[in-house]
């Protein structure tokens, strides 16, 4: 079977949950799958480098202006993609909702990561907003043939915002990449960027959705009463001068490193550093960060709302976001009472999120499609 997969969400250089989700499902389809040919296809005039994956993974790179492109396809609902590939797919699979113009009777499948953009725009800058006008989400996923939501929230999230059947619609979670960290590794990881013995962990693109403000906030309230800093890794991403000037008003503010995007080694190596993980999201569709961190052994402090609850909540302690108050008094007595997490869940955190059992429930959904 030739399934086609638009690669897109990849050549904008983030290193979010959507392009980590991207990867890793590619990958685990073409060993869990290897009879199947995936041909991933992108426009961009720029030279992209993408992972290198299996021979059973084939790149179709077009090089139109992406000006001239992306308007062709909004407009003029063309060029087709499946017109534009060598083959013709048996069915095209978008890991990420964006405009992608097919042939008639051409089988879609569609993965939703979450509907963030339609419950918070606010946190929103007006370009990003526009993005998601534009790329019209909700119609393409009325015109998917099946639609893949990695949690149940966000499954009810597009029934109720879209008026979706919830028939149309399978949950799919995504998985956890595993990984080990020796003392060495987490020694350098501290050498290299002057930390100290002690952290408070957040993990995350830098935006207004993620609440880092609050856990400033938190942390400047509990600071004179725990030895510990507060590190801050992510991609920096929009709307961050309000956080910026959050660290600097703070009266703890040289006790907090804002260390901008780690790569995979070093983001790993912190999860292990750290002795408590604090995500306090105002709306997560998934969240890979606080299981990462509970697989490194670090215990987790994410918000009771949105997929948290469903995702991690039996292994996390659970906040009110909006409620700084509490999170700092949570934080300050899981500080000062420190643990790890125990072996028994990170080895149920890792069977119930593997990328295998992602990789099988999908391929199923794209041959049951084709």
């Amino acid at each position: 079977m030739h399934i086609a997969i638009d690669v897109r969400s990849l050549m904008e250089g983030r290193h979010s949950g959507v392009e980590e989700y991207t990867i890793r499902i590619i990958d685990a389809l073409s060993r869990i799958a290897a009879s199947h040919t995936y041909h991933l296809f992108y426009n961009s005039a720029k030279k992209v480098t993408l992972p290198k994956f299996r021979e059973n993974v084939v790149l179709h790179a077009f090089r139109y202006p992406n000006k001239i492109f992306n308007t062709s396809q909004l407009l003029l609902n063309n060029p087709k993609w499946d017109r534009m590939l060598p083959v013709t797919p048996d069915v095209v699979f978008v890991p990420n909702p964006r405009l992608a113009p097919l042939s008639y009777g051409v089988p879609l499948v569609t993965t939703v990561h979450d509907l963030s953009f339609e419950r918070f725009p606010e946190f929103l800058t007006m370009k990003r907003r526009m993005w998601h006008t534009l790329m019209r989400p909700q119609l393409l996923l009325q015109n998917s043939d099946r639609i893949i939501a990695v949690s149940e929230h966000t499954k009810d999230d597009v029934v109720q915002m879209y008026g979706i059947d919830s028939k149309k619609i399978s949950v799919i979670y995504s998985g956890v990449s595993s990984f080990t960290v020796s003392p060495i590794d987490v020694q350098r990881i501290k050498r290299v960027h002057a930390l100290p013995e002690k952290c408070l962990l957040f993990v995350g693109t830098q935006e207004p959705r993620k609440n880092i403000a609050g856990v400033i906030d938190a942390y400047t309230a509990i600071a004179h009463t725990v030895p510990h800093h507060l590190v801050i890794a992510g991609e920096r991403g929009w709307k961050t001068a309000q956080l910026a000037k959050s660290i600097a008003s703070s009266a703890y503010a040289d006790r907090i490193h804002s260390m901008g995007f780690v790569d995979e080694a070093e983001k790993s190596a912190l999860y292990a550093a750290a002795d408590l993980f604090v995500y306090p999201s105002f709306y997560e569709g998934f969240g890979f960060p606080p299981l990462e961190a509970m697989i490194a052994g670090t215990p987790a402090v994410v918000s009771f709302n949105s997929s948290l609850p469903e995702v991690v909540g039996e292994w996390a302690t659970m906040i009110d976001p909006y409620n700084t108050p509490q999170l700092a008094s949570v934080l300050q007595e899981m500080l000062l009472t420190p643990t790890r997490v125990p072996e028994s869940v990170r080895a149920a955190i890792r069977e119930k999120y593997s990328w295998e059992k992602a990789a099988q429930q999908t391929v199923k959904v794209l041959e049951n499609v084709a």
